[in-house]
């Protein structure tokens, strides 16, 4: 994809970190997750992704899926790395809250990435962005952490991170009903698209989708 201008490479940029978040969270990307991740019709995805895999930056079966290339993980990985460093500084020295700060730092990830670095150094190197997820994942060790719908009715769970999305009102949900890190939860019930759990003492449903988004970790059974 030729980047004439700034407004086109933000598009670019904006294609690749979307596919690397679906691909953290579903594996395999399908044209329908990128059109309902970025808000745009499945018949612009598959445009775009036609020059995305004509300039190398993905691999693209239309009938299986989409997957970053090396060259298009490298580009995700700057990016992903830009806007976790700006929402960390954003929460945690600006005290802006977690939903706003994963907004405001969208506006800032396409700056030059040595404030960036500087950013990274003035906030001693931290390893987790607000949400949990890793700053350089490509650094981090994996803690066996998964989707909360992979574990099976009455386990115990404590969440380990959410995996952020374009889409505010997804995060704002999840936050609102509790789904913050490190709290504990206990999964109730599983059934055809949705997912029930306890947490706060109260009962909550999600949608399967919604809840592929939160990752945590076993911590015994519940009762």
């Amino acid at each position: 994809m030729h980047i004439e201008n700034p407004f086109e490479k933000r598009a670019l940029e904006d294609y690749l970190k979307a596919i690397y978040r679906l691909e953290e969270v579903f594996g395999t990307v399908r044209t329908n997750d990128i059109a309902q991740e970025l808000g745009v019709s499945p018949s612009t995805v598959s445009k775009t992704l036609r020059k995305l895999a004509k300039d190398g930056y993905i691999i693209w079966d239309p009938y299986i899926g989409v997957k970053l290339s090396d060259k298009g993980r490298d580009m995700a990985l700057t990016i992903v790395r830009k806007h976790r460093i700006a929402e960390t500084f954003l929460y945690r020295i600006l005290k802006f809250d977690i939903v706003k700060a994963h907004s405001y730092a969208h506006a800032m990830e396409h700056l030059p990435e040595e404030i960036f670095d500087k950013l990274y150094e003035f906030l001693g190197k931290p390893t987790r962005c607000p949400h949990g997820n890793p700053i350089e994942p490509q650094k981090f060790v994996d803690i066996g952490d998964k989707s909360i719908t992979l574990f099976e009715p009455n386990t115990k769970v404590i969440i380990t991170r959410i995996s952020c999305s374009f889409k505010r009102d997804l995060m704002v949900k999840l936050y609102e009903l509790g789904m913050n890190i490190d709290k504990e939860m206990c999964i109730l019930e599983k059934g055809s698209g949705y997912i029930r759990i306890l947490i706060d003492g109260r009962g909550v449903i999600l949608t399967t989708y919604e809840a592929t988004f939160i990752k945590g970790v076993e911590r015994g059974r519940c009762g």
